[in-house]
């Protein structure tokens, strides 16, 4: 009987437990999160990183491209104030646009050359103004050359008028390389009817830039500037 009481007991007490073993299995089952749920606290980082790391390269790229942009606009408004829009001179043969009696006649005004000699030897530039025709001429001669450099004059020319001198000046053509003697420039206080005439002369500490305007009857002096040379300075 003993026996088969502790066999009963025994029994009963695994059937009695067997319940409550597969009841704990099931919470473990339950309370074990998935592979899909768990979360890696380093993907977590990453992934929170990645916003931060993706808008430092947006704003980087919007960096750098602001900066060639300045660089590119710097090249092409940069170099100084009127020069930017600065025309330089070309000269031609003046009795290709201008009758050779009246480029006579300059000749005989400024010089005291052969003007019948002399006049298919005379360069000139020409440029349009809102006040007529400005042309500038070199007459290309050592008889109009001094110890001060050569003669070069600019006429007003209008309708129904005589040319009229405006600008009559000695300047020394000789000048480093890609320096140009003359340039029209635009006006920078815009109250001329003419362009104003810009021009370089060598000195002894380096380039002296004279820019002349006009007033509405002659040109004069409106400012004048030393560009020093690298190889001049002390």
């Amino acid at each position: 009987m003993f026996s088969k009481n502790q066999q009963l007991t025994s029994g009963s007490e695994q059937i009695g437990t067997s319940p409550i073993i597969a009841a704990n299995k099931k919470l473990l089952l339950f309370s074990q999160p998935s592979h899909k749920e768990l979360q890696n606290p380093a993907s977590n980082s990453l992934n929170n990183s990645q916003p931060r790391v993706s808008s430092f390269l947006f704003i980087g790229r919007w960096f750098r491209f602001g900066v060639i942009l300045f660089l590119l606009l710097s090249m092409l408004l940069g170099t100084a104030g009127c020069t930017a829009s600065a025309t330089t001179i070309s000269w031609t043969p003046a009795t290709r646009f201008i009758p050779v009696e009246t480029v006579q006649t300059i000749v005989a005004e400024n010089s005291e050359l052969n003007p019948q000699d002399s006049a298919s030897n005379v360069l000139a530039w020409t440029v349009n103004g809102q006040a007529g025709r400005l042309v500038i001429f070199n007459f290309n001669s050592p008889g109009v050359c001094g110890a001060e450099g050569c003669l070069y004059a600019a006429y007003l020319f209008k309708n129904n008028a005589p040319p009229n001198r405006v600008f009559a000046s000695y300047l020394n053509p000789n000048l480093p390389p890609k320096r140009p003697l003359i340039q029209a420039v635009s006006d920078p206080s815009k109250t001329s009817d003419l362009p104003c005439l810009q021009v370089q002369q060598q000195s002894k500490t380096g380039i002296r830039q004279l820019s002349f305007c006009f007033n509405g009857h002659q040109y004069q002096l409106a400012n004048s500037s030393l560009i020093e040379l690298p190889y001049q300075k002390k």
